[in-house]
């Protein structure tokens, strides 16, 4: 029996074609009714295996193609998921910033942060608002947190605004408990920090505002909190350190106040002056 088979599997080209002629014979010499029990037994025998092969490949190629289905579902629920969620987090922010322009009695252009520079310490940011929308030079920039910074350059339809983490940006502000007036600054657009002589009543969580005295932004905006006093090597001096309230690192949704420098009214005024005499 098993050199039959060896036999058969070394001459299996020979082999399956005396197997075929063979049974193409029989069917031949066979009867009708011969013939159908003939080809249900080649059905259910000979021609079984490679029906089975075929359908489960069938059935392999359309598993894969309906994991691949599933994948592209799954993925175009995913984004869906992420926009709805972007939305969500939009409109809490956007709820939380309902009440704000009661604070203050200007118009405030609400805008959103459409450009940024493409570092870790950005100083500039564009903002979706421009001539069109009311914007102009020098007109600050705030949101929901505090100060933001001031717009240096207007377009039609956008504006550039210059942060206050810039190191040329320098801010009139005060303690709030006590109106001690001070510049805020910076160098590394990270640390900001005041300038008071020795003696000044400044403590660790004090309240800083702007002054109003800069002639850009108005009094009492807020603008950080005092986080530690440093002593300097000048004997007059400290610094006092401060935590913007502002997180520039999330700057989304912002709010122009259309209000004219104080400095470009005084000019104004002191023009006519001197026209008059």
């Amino acid at each position: 029996m098993y050199w039959i088979i060896q036999f058969i599997i070394r001459h299996r080209n020979v082999s399956s074609l005396l197997l075929t002629v063979l049974l193409s014979l029989w069917m031949l010499t066979a009867d009708t009714v011969r013939q159908q029990q003939i080809a249900r037994m080649l059905t259910l025998t000979v021609f079984y295996p490679f029906q089975f092969t075929l359908h489960q490949t069938t059935r392999i190629k359309n598993i894969f193609a309906e994991n691949k289905r599933l994948k592209e579902e799954v993925t175009t629920l995913r984004i869906r998921c992420s926009m709805l969620e972007e939305a969500a987090a939009e409109n809490k922010r956007l709820r939380s910033l309902l009440g704000f322009d009661k604070r203050f009695t200007y118009t405030l252009i609400p805008a959103r942060t459409i450009v940024r520079e493409p570092s870790y310490k950005y100083r500039s940011i564009v903002i979706s608002a421009g001539k069109k929308q009311g914007v102009s030079l020098y007109m600050p920039v705030v949101n929901k947190d505090g100060v933001i910074g001031k717009v240096i350059q207007v377009l039609p339809g956008i504006s550039l605004v210059q942060l206050i983490r810039d190191p040329a940006e320098r801010i009139s502000v005060m303690i709030k408990k006590n109106n001690e007036v001070g510049i805020l600054e910076t160098v590394d657009s990270k640390t900001f920090f005041i300038e008071y002589r020795k003696h000044t009543d400044v403590t660790v969580g004090d309240t800083v505002v702007t002054s109003g005295l800069g002639g850009i932004y108005p009094k009492g905006i807020l603008v950080g909190i005092v986080n530690r006093i440093s002593d300097k090597d000048d004997p007059l001096f400290k610094d006092v350190i401060i935590k913007p309230c502002a997180d520039f690192a999330h700057i989304e949704e912002v709010f122009v106040m259309q209000l004219d420098p104080r400095w470009s009214s005084f000019r104004t005024e002191l023009d006519s002056i001197e026209f008059n005499q």
